[in-house]
């Protein structure tokens, strides 16, 4: 890395930054910051990344002063403020620092009005669902300027002691006038006992309704019926795509055992193999 400008490196070490698997990022961070030797370019020259990551990811903070977990993500990011987000369930605003990953100073942000009825039925609805389908699941739901809404949703599930982590983020757009849905669910699943294996899905849903905006609970609870529906589809085609691979590709691979029908002793193996090394010698 000596080799290399500072521009070079904080594109090597952005790239990791942004490919961090989930529940690693603070590992990840500290490793990289080890190839840079200037601290100060590190801090200043990474921040896009982390930005990029924080918002992608949907990183959960707790605003302060309060128990309260609010996603940062893109759809709450206020325009010409980096760093600052709202959170519609609170009506309040909050700066976020992308690099301690914490909210702080949070402020009060009034709601559209034209909006807010359906924004928070929906909001309602959302978080009896994630409540009952996510065991960790974290929910917020924007409006937006062009009267839509937007929905998403996080549940990290972190098992390091195990070497496994894995995180769930769904993002559903919703036009109330048409009924229309339209979803983005991705997975990332990273396992790394004696090797280094991720899973990377995504997948694109557009589903509709009949149901008006007339009233908004019942609108909200048709929403939640064609996000459920959906996200269990999208779950259960996961499930059976990787019995499927452990029970016949992985299979069609490799012999179950070896054409003398007894298991091999691979340590038996090596030490064989050291000792006619030794004996050549």
């Amino acid at each position: 890395m000596e080799a290399l400008s500072t521009e070079d490196k904080l594109k090597i070490v952005s790239k990791f930054l942004l490919d961090s698997p989930p529940g690693e990022f603070n590992d990840v961070f500290n490793d990289v910051q080890v190839l840079m030797a200037d601290d100060a370019a590190f801090q200043d020259g990474i921040l896009g990344a982390l930005r990029e990551y924080n918002t992608e990811q949907f990183t959960i903070a707790k605003l302060p002063l309060s128990e309260s977990e609010v996603i940062v993500s893109k759809f709450g990011q206020i325009k010409d403020k980096d760093d600052s987000y709202i959170d519609p369930k609170s009506h309040q605003a909050f700066s976020f620092d992308h690099i301690r990953q914490i909210a702080t100073v949070a402020e009060p942000y009034p709601p559209d009005e034209n909006t807010e009825p359906l924004r928070s039925a929906v909001e309602a609805a959302i978080e009896v669902y994630v409540k009952d389908h996510y065991p960790d699941g974290v929910s917020t739901v924007y409006s937006t300027e062009d009267d839509t809404i937007t929905i998403v949703i996080v549940d990290n599930k972190y098992n390091s002691s195990n070497f496994w982590n894995g995180r769930w983020r769904s993002t559903w757009v919703v036009k109330p006038e048409s009924g229309e849905l339209k979803g983005s669910l991705k997975v990332n699943v990273h396992y790394y006992e004696d090797g280094n294996v991720q899973l990377n899905s995504d997948k694109e849903v557009e589903v509709s309704t009949s149901t008006t905006v007339e009233n908004p609970s019942a609108a909200a609870a048709a929403y939640v019926r064609l996000i459920g529906k959906a996200e269990n589809e999208c779950q259960t085609a996961l499930n059976e795509s990787y019995i499927e691979l452990s029970e016949n590709t992985f299979k069609s691979l490799r012999r179950a055992l070896p054409l003398t029908r007894k298991k091999l002793d691979w340590d038996k193996i090596l030490n064989y193999k050291i000792g006619q090394e030794l004996a050549n010698k």
